[in-house]
C-alpha cells in the first residue's frame, strides 16, 4: 500500500454540521435536498446519516489559509440552507433527537449499515477531523504512536456531547461512548512501522474486516491515499473560532513531536502507558471532561487534564510561533476559563430547563459568530470567553 508523501505539516479538517427543523430545532433529513442544487462541490459533503452535513477543506499550509478557506464554504453554505428553510447546527450529539440514523442511500453507507446491524443505527454523532501531512508512511506510524497518549486530553479539550435522546447523560462526550460500542472505532493499536501496519491491514481485508483504509474508524488513523495522519477523536466545536483553535493546537503539538522525533528530544512528551490505563484515560476524559484525572504512568499517578494542557500549551509556544498559530492556541487557552461546550450547554438548561434552548443557543452561536475572510481570529476572540452556549463544527466525513 503507498503512502503518497505530502508537504510536511500541511494541515486540513473535516467539520460535520447537524441540519435541523428552524420551528422545530430537530434533527431534520435534509442532505439530499441540500447535494441537488450543489451537485459537484467538492466541499460540502454527505455523510452516513440523513441528517448531517459535512465541509471538507482542501490541503492548507497554514491555519490563517485554512480559516479563509473554511470560512467562505461555512457562508455558502449557510445561505443554501437559509434557502431551503433548514437550520444548521454543531456538536457531538443532538440533545433530545430520539429517533435512528436515516441512511444515506449511497453504496458505502448502506453496506456500513448491514455489517453494523442496529449499532449501525445509532450513529447520530459529528466530530472534527483533522489531517496533517506527513513526508512517509513510517513518520505517520512513528507521529501515531507520539500522539496517541494525547488523545485523551483532545477527546476532553473538545467534548461537546452531555445529552443523548433527551437526557443529561453525565458525560463530557457522550459521542465518545456511542462509538465505543462499534466495530473498528476508538483507540488504534500501536505499530512499530509502515510495513507492519500494511501487513495488518492485509491481513483485516483478507478476514473480511474492511474493503478500504476509509472502513477503519479508529480516532487516530493514517491516510496513505492523502499522505497524512488524521485525528479524528474531537467532537465537533460550537464555533468555527473553537474549531480552527483546537486544529491549531493539533497541528502545533504534531509539529513539536516531529521535531523531537527527528532530533532525539524527549522535551514534555507523553509516554504510553499500559493499555488498560489507557482505556481509563480514556473513559475519564470522556465522562468528567476537564476535570479527569489523567494517569500519567504505570504506578498510576495522575493529574487533572486541565492543569496538563497548560503545561501542554507552554511547551508548545515556540512552535506555535514559528507556525503563527499563537493567538489560535491563545484563544484555546482563554476557553479553559471560559467554559468547555459541554458546560455551556449544561448551564443553558439548567437556566432555562428546556434542551431545545440548548439547541437554540448552539445555533444563535453559529449564526452570530462573525465570519472573517481575512484568515485570522479577532482581538476580541482571542482576549475574550466563548460565548454563551455553541453550535459545534464537526468533522467525520472525508473517511
Amino acid at each position: 500500500m503507498e503512502f503518497k508523501a505530502s508537504p510536511s505539516s500541511s494541515v486540513g479538517i473535516e467539520i460535520e454540521l447537524q441540519l435541523l427543523d428552524p420551528d422545530t430545532l430537530d434533527l431534520i433529513d435534509g442532505i439530499l435536498p441540500l447535494l441537488a442544487g450543489q451537485p459537484n462541490c467538492p466541499a460540502i459533503k454527505s455523510e452516513y446519516n440523513q441528517s448531517t452535513v459535512e465541509i471538507v477543506s482542501k490541503p492548507c499550509a497554514t491555519i490563517r489559509e485554512l480559516e479563509s478557506e473554511v470560512a467562505s464554504i461555512l457562508a455558502a453554505l449557510q445561505a443554501r440552507c437559509q434557502d431551503l428553510k433548514m437550520s444548521l447546527c454543531g456538536a457531538g450529539t443532538h440533545p433530545f433527537c430520539n429517533r435512528l440514523a436515516t441512511v444515506t442511500p449511497l453504496p458505502r453507507c448502506l453496506a456500513q449499515q448491514a455489517r453494523d446491524g442496529y449499532l449501525g443505527n445509532l450513529l447520530m454523532t459529528c466530530a472534527l477531523h483533522v489531517h496533517v501531512g506527513m513526508p512517509s508512511g513510517d513518520e505517520a506510524i512513528a507521529m501515531m504512536a507520539a500522539l496517541k497518549p494525547y488523545l485523551p486530553i483532545l477527546l476532553a479539550l473538545s467534548a461537546s456531547s452531555p445529552f443523548w435522546w433527551g437526557y443529561d447523560t453525565g458525560f463530557a462526550s457522550y459521542r465518545q461512548r456511542v462509538l465505543a460500542s462499534m466495530r473498528n472505532y476508538g483507540l488504534p493499536p500501536t505499530f512499530k512501522s509502515w510495513r507492519e501496519f500494511t501487513e495488518l491491514f492485509q491481513s483485516g481485508r483478507s478476514a473480511g474486516m474492511f474493503d478500504s483504509i476509509r472502513d477503519i474508524h479508529w480516532d487516530l488513523r493514517p491516510r496513505p491515499d492523502f499522505g497524512t495522519l488524521e485525528i479524528r477523536v474531537m467532537d465537533s466545536q460550537p464555533t468555527l473560532r473553537e474549531a480552527l483553535a483546537l486544529t491549531a493546537f493539533v497541528h502545533s503539538l504534531i509539529v513539536f513531536l516531529q521535531h523531537c522525533h527527528r532530533e532525539g528530544i524527549t522535551g514534555f512528551r507523553l509516554t504510553p502507558c499500559h493499555g488498560w490505563f489507557e482505556k481509563e484515560n480514556y473513559f475519564r476524559a470522556s465522562h468528567l471532561g476537564l476535570d479527569a484525572g489523567y494517569i500519567e504512568d504505570d504506578r498510576g499517578n495522575s493529574r487533572p487534564i486541565a492543569a496538563m494542557v497548560k503545561d501542554i500549551l507552554e511547551a508548545l509556544a515556540p512552535t506555535a510561533d514559528q507556525l503563527g498559530e499563537t493567538e489560535y492556541l491563545k484563544f484555546l487557552e482563554n476557553r479553559l476559563a471560559g467554559g468547555s461546550s459541554y458546560s455551556r450547554q449544561r448551564r443553558v438548561f439548567q437556566q432555562t430547563g428546556s434542551q431545545k434552548e440548548v439547541v437554540a443557543a448552539l445555533v444563535r452561536e453559529l449564526q452570530e459568530e462573525p465570519i472573517r475572510m481575512a484568515g485570522s481570529l479577532s482581538a476580541s476572540a482571542v482576549e475574550g470567553s466563548p460565548p454563551a452556549a455553541g453550535l459545534l463544527l464537526s468533522t467525520t466525513a472525508v473517511e
